[in-house]
């Protein structure tokens, strides 16, 4: 009789760090509209009062999301590898 294997096969570690970078990247998108709703920081003003809005809100959320993403990849690929050995 085979067999049978209830453990699911391992994820490569691309797809650990891939997950982990989208992971972050939804962190820092949920913390940018956090930061500009809740209008303790008057970022909504800054943007507002910017000579060119539009451009400013792309960088700010480009900004945050990669710098939140490639942190939470580096955090995941440091996690992954002390767990595999």
């Amino acid at each position: 009789m085979p067999k049978v294997r209830h453990m699911r096969p391992e994820k490569s570690l691309f797809n650990a760090l891939l997950t982990h970078f989208l992971m972050g990247v939804a962190l820092g998108l949920s913390m940018v509209l956090l930061l500009s709703l809740i209008d303790a920081f008057h970022v909504r003003d800054l943007v507002a009062k910017s000579s060119a809005p539009v451009q400013t809100t792309v960088m700010l959320v480009t900004t945050y999301a990669l710098m939140f993403g490639i942190g939470s990849a580096l955090t995941g690929l440091v996690l992954t590898l002390e767990e595999e050995s």
